[in-house]
């Protein structure tokens, strides 16, 4: 694409996304007691936010194949559209049941367009390049998730609670303005395959249930109890029906091969892991200061908003550096060592010193999850064929996903008992027995991230490279085939 208005406009939308999931994900906390006021339904109140997760997780990866099988503008705009709807309809809502219902709705489209964005940046620029410029999402999804939690609250205090999920409308009109005249029209006349349907199915399927297991486990139901059984089950079962549908599918969800290689399982298994500890670090660092420092809920978002901002300013470094060297793992590497000085600082906790021990810890964690992001999902779209860009970008997605709710899941399990008894030596114990979770996770990106192989990224759009491993392991010569 000639870099003109049309250029400018796609950028703008592929920032406006980041904006609208960013704010989505952060503005409902505060107005979670004007809900319960006008909705009542305080029973399924945790569904607002299981819900929206639940259906974003669900549809990434077939969000990603429909990207490659129609035009990229018209999957972003159908989507865009759909988060429009849940979210007029999330500010309609008469009550509760309604509200969660249409917050599902309003989680397909954000998981759509949030995989749409990166499957359009990676048509917009090189492998080299896409470091430096992937720095319009990280900005646009830092600001928003730090401004959220107070635009929630004015809004519900001022006007209504509807108004955090009305606001998205003339957000999502812009949005599909700039779509509309920016993203390219697809001028492709080659036969188009038929949808797998049947892996499309069986993976939703899947994916439901073993969110739903890991969501009500140790919660709603014990971990041996009918429910959670029978939810483990269909997750078997969904897997190999799923198995066997991309078997035979002519144009399968997932391609085949494409979690082979010395770059791309490696990638995701550190992704899965990264999104692992940030999303559970922002679970738990505030736990440890209010319930067992004693902080406030005000002192805590100041004593965190340090390591989240600093998360997307090194995702902006990071990127110059990829761009300017033309490898990954270096930065990956970085990265993810950081990552786990911050989680092994947060395990010892010095009494004379804590809070702002824990101020400087999550920061240093942070700044490794800006570090390692940006580099494994270049590294990750640079090791894959542009023509299966779509489906692989949203396969990544799933593995982020997955990290983000496998990882609040199984820490809310952990720590769930002793909040509700509120005691302290209690709360601690299970802290510290989290915080050695984390750790582990952070143990499985350093794995990762030495397991990948140094390929360097492609200098033109496309130029993106098939990489085969010659001989010895992951870290050892490739060659590579464009």
């Amino acid at each position: 694409m000639r870099r003109g208005p049309k250029f400018i406009a796609t950028l703008v939308a592929v920032a406006l996304v980041a904006v609208l999931t960013a704010l989505d994900q952060t503005v409902v906390s505060t107005a979670l007691p004007h809900m319960i006021a006008d909705l009542q339904g305080a029973t399924i109140l945790g569904w607002v936010f299981t819900a929206y997760f639940l259906s974003a997780t669900a549809t990434v990866a077939v969000a990603g194949k429909l990207a490659d099988l129609f035009s990229r503008r018209i999957v972003f705009i159908i989507s865009v559209m759909i988060f429009l709807a849940g979210s007029l309809l999330c500010g309609l809502a008469s009550n509760m049941l309604w509200l969660v219902l249409f917050r599902g709705l309003q989680g397909i489209g954000a998981g759509s367009i949030t995989t749409l964005s990166v499957i359009v940046m990676g048509d917009l620029f090189s492998a080299r390049e896409r470091g430096k410029w992937q720095a319009i999402n990280n900005i646009g999804f830092a600001t928003a998730s730090a401004v959220g939690p107070s635009v929630g609250g004015i809004l519900s205090d001022a006007v209504s609670w509807r108004w955090i999920f009305l606001i998205n409308v003339p957000l999502c009109l812009l949005t599909l303005g700039v779509a509309w005249y920016g993203l390219r029209r697809s001028g492709r006349s080659r036969p188009r395959r038929a949808i797998d349907w049947a892996g499309a199915s069986w993976s939703i399927i899947g994916i439901v249930a073993i969110l739903l297991a890991l969501t009500w486990g140790g919660r709603e139901f014990s971990w041996s109890s009918p429910q959670i059984v029978a939810l483990v089950a269909l997750t078997v079962a969904a897997t190999y029906f799923l198995w066997r549908a991309e078997r035979r599918a002519a144009d399968p969800l997932i391609p085949p091969g494409i979690l082979r290689g010395p770059v791309v399982p490696w990638v995701c298994l550190g992704h899965f892991a990264t999104f692992f500890v940030w999303f559970t670090m922002i679970l738990l660092a505030p736990l440890r200061l209010q319930l067992v420092l004693g902080a406030t809920a005000t002192q805590a978002g100041a004593l965190l908003t340090p390591g989240i901002v600093l998360s997307p300013v090194f995702a902006f470094v990071a990127g110059q550096i990829l761009s300017r060297r033309g490898r990954a793992r270096l930065t990956s590497r970085i990265g993810a060592a950081t990552m786990l000085i911050g989680l092994t600082m947060l395990l010892y906790v010095p009494s004379g010193m804590a809070e702002l021990w824990v101020l400087t810890s999550f920061a240093v964690a942070g700044v490794g999850t800006g570090f390692t992001g940006p580099s494994l999902m270049i590294a990750y779209q640079n090791a894959i064929p542009h023509r299966q860009l779509g489906a692989g970008i949203g396969l990544l997605s799933l593995f982020r996903q997955f990290g983000a709710s496998v990882g609040t899941a199984l820490i809310g399990a952990i720590v769930g008992a002793s909040v509700a008894a509120v005691v302290a030596a209690g709360m601690e114990s299970a802290i510290q027995t989290a915080g050695l979770v984390q750790l582990a996770a952070g143990v499985v990106v350093v794995w990762s991230v030495w397991q990948m192989a140094d390929v360097p990224l492609g200098t033109t759009r496309a130029g993106e490279v098939d990489v085969t491993v010659t001989r010895g392991p992951a870290w050892s010569q490739v060659r590579l085939e464009h």
